[in-house]
């Protein structure tokens, strides 16, 4: 894992660089504490401590003994003479990290004239880091975040409308990735990548154990009877340390086992299909024991990387970042076995133009290069992210393989963003901090469910 390491904190390395370059941190202010830019960033404290030393060494930051550590007072920023576009990015973003710099070269290839700073913030506190930025006088041109920011985002910046600036690619969008993004008919955001939940699969431990694949439409028995013969003891002291499922106890996760049971959480389809996910979690986790949990916030299960779990719930977008870091073998893709329903999740990033941009017409050729068909080609073959593009996708990937990650000709129509299947994301929190006793195998799945089951009903009731 020592790449991996290198690679984080490399990479709040360049976040923190950014953030004082660009002005956003000033000379002799101080930066966040180490403690706060491990829960901010998720990384540990030692990845924190490389990040700071390599920019001490170059002259960035200061440590006061005692206090903690500053932007060197005698710092002095240069001033490009190009134009400057500004954009603004969630982290951790693996299209951020393997795609932008992608498009920024080519973009600065074709605007010479133009020059690129990218400024990147942690995603828990995201917009309060962008309306902070903005009052220092730093107005962001473009901002690249996912979904669920784009919906936290509707009465704090307003976006001009992309549909006639994008007119060209807006014919190839799955129209299903168009309405979350619609307000009052204008487009306010624009999909560089998105992806369905799915199920993926390490074929070499399925292999080493005689295991046989998975078949394109498997039962949920066999999956279960599958993931019993992947979980066991390899080194012999009695503990169990490879499983066949490794799950997160994150909304952006465990929700599709209940959308394929044919729960709907916009309206109410009752108790009984919450039950049924729930008691089957707690089959996978604590009856049956072939399943390992990690945290919510940890979505990118290090037990998948590593070889202890067979198979995982994921994304592409997900995937594709581990393409060029953690991950040794390459993975496979089956059907997702937990129910009757065709039915999964979706995550999406998306570029948005702020109305009071100051380069306005950069901004929208920039996006007009981010999403033209021939880069989305481009970073689907280098990085293997996915295009909301209808026709990129059906020239570059397999038409089994769009199926199996249920991508046909609009997706499917029981396929939601989070926000989507529970709007207000006040809910996803109070939700998350309910299921805590769930989780641990401390309350059944029938309570769990009568608890979730009104909290819901309480949140669809007209205020």
């Amino acid at each position: 894992m020592k790449r991996e390491n290198e690679f984080r904190y490399s990479k709040l390395a360049n976040i923190l660089r950014e953030q004082i370059l660009s002005g956003y941190i000033k000379p002799g202010h101080f930066l966040m504490s180490e403690n706060d830019l491990c829960k901010h960033y998720g990384i540990s404290r030692t990845s924190v401590r490389k990040s700071l030393d390599q920019l001490m060494k170059e002259g960035l930051i200061v440590k006061k003994v005692g206090q903690g550590t500053i932007v060197s007072p005698d710092l002095v920023i240069e001033h490009s003479k190009n134009k400057v576009l500004r954009i603004f990015c969630t982290s951790p973003s693996n299209f951020y990290d393997h795609c932008m710099p992608i498009i920024i070269e080519e973009f600065e290839r074709e605007n010479p004239n133009v020059e690129v700073k990218t400024l990147s913030f942690s995603s828990i506190e995201f917009w309060d880091s962008v309306q902070a930025s903005i009052e220092l006088g730093l107005q962001p041109d473009i901002i690249l975040t996912t979904d669920r920011h784009f919906s936290d985002a509707s009465s704090m910046i307003d976006f001009i409308d992309l549909k006639e600036h994008l007119s060209d690619s807006f014919d190839m969008l799955y129209p299903r990735l168009r309405a979350p993004f619609l307000r009052d008919n204008e487009l306010k955001a624009a999909i560089a990548t998105f992806s369905t939940l799915y199920l993926a699969y390490n074929p070499q431990l399925f292999q080493k154990h005689r295991v046989p694949e998975p078949s394109e439409l498997w039962t949920t028995e066999e999956f279960l009877e599958t993931a019993g013969r992947l979980t066991m003891d390899t080194n012999g002291d009695g503990i169990d340390d490879q499983f066949g499922l490794t799950l997160s106890s994150s909304l952006n996760r465990w929700p599709v086992i209940a959308l394929q049971n044919g729960a709907d959480f916009k309206s109410d389809s009752g108790k009984e299909p919450l039950f049924r996910t729930l008691n089957f979690i707690h089959d996978l986790l604590y009856r049956r024991r072939v399943a390992t949990l990690s945290p919510r916030h940890v979505l990118n299960s290090e037990a998948f990387a590593r070889g202890k779990a067979a198979m995982m719930i994921t994304t592409s977008i997900e995937m594709a970042g581990w393409k060029n870091s953690m991950i040794d073998f390459e993975s496979r893709i089956a059907s997702l076995p937990f129910g009757e329903r065709m039915g999964t999740m979706l995550i999406a990033n998306a570029f948005m133009i702020p109305s009071e941009s100051h380069e306005t017409e950069s901004a929208i050729r920039f996006l007009q290069k981010a999403l033209s068909p021939d880069m989305q080609e481009k970073l689907g073959k280098s990085a293997g992210f996915m295009s909301a593009l209808r026709p990129i996708n059906e020239k570059i990937w397999d038409a089994s393989l769009l199926q199996s990650l249920y991508i046909n000709d609009d997706i499917t129509e029981n396929s939601y963003f989070l926000h989507e299947l529970f709007g207000d994301f006040s809910v996803v929190d109070d939700l998350e901090n309910e299921m805590q006793l769930y989780w641990a195998g401390l309350e059944s799945a029938d309570e769990a469910a009568e608890r979730l089951h009104a909290m819901m009903a309480q949140q669809r009731q007209p205020m």
